[in-house]
């Protein structure tokens, strides 16, 4: 899993507490006391904060959370392909907002290389969100099988990188994400 809920979202300690809501028991009292929870109030929000930063004091949920974790991708690496296929390599830049699309083998060797705008960049970001992508596994295997369709996808964030792939073993929302991706880049992947 990608997602730290508990993590800070504004300035990523991870000095945090859970929030409580409701009418608070003497544990919960004493819990509150040491800074072990944070008390809520009686009235429970819909939507409202789950957690509590010690060190800037932000709250949030864990839908918060989510989009932080998203918003702070700055690339994706894509592959897929097998022996006889071919494989297709996809690089999408959120930073400069560059895309490379290539295709190696069968003699047909091509790359492209695009710009995508600011409003196109934003939506590719609420499509991962959509498909859950950083909380994707990180290994799809079929076990005992070698040869077949090996797929790959690095996700750069903070400065590091998220890998994912398999081999014939797909998440469920492969499919999806292989849209995804003829959307931005407007060329074949599968």
């Amino acid at each position: 899993m990608a997602i730290i809920y508990k993590q800070c979202p504004k300035c990523r300690s991870k000095n945090t507490v859970k929030i409580v809501f409701g009418e608070p028991t003497f544990a919960a009292l004493q819990k509150a006391e040491k800074g072990e929870i944070r008390l809520g109030g009686c009235c429970i929000l819909e939507d409202g904060p789950e957690y509590y930063c010690k060190d800037c004091e932000n709250e949030w949920n864990k839908e918060q959370a989510v989009d932080a974790a998203y918003t702070r991708i700055e690339g994706i690496k894509a592959t897929i392909g097998g022996f006889f296929d071919g494989h297709y390599i996809v690089e999408i830049n959120l930073i400069s907002r560059q895309v490379v699309w290539s295709f190696y083998g069968r003699g047909e060797d091509e790359t492209i290389q695009k710009s995508i705008g600011p409003d196109t960049a934003k939506k590719l970001i609420e499509d991962l969100k959509m498909i859950n992508l950083l909380n994707w596994k990180a290994k799809y295997i079929e076990p005992g099988i070698l040869d077949g369709t090996n797929w790959s996808v690095e996700i750069s964030r903070d400065g590091r990188k998220i890998s994912k792939h398999g081999n014939i073993k797909f998440p469920d929302e492969w499919d999806a994400f292989c849209k995804i991706i003829r959307g931005i880049t407007g060329k074949k992947f599968s």
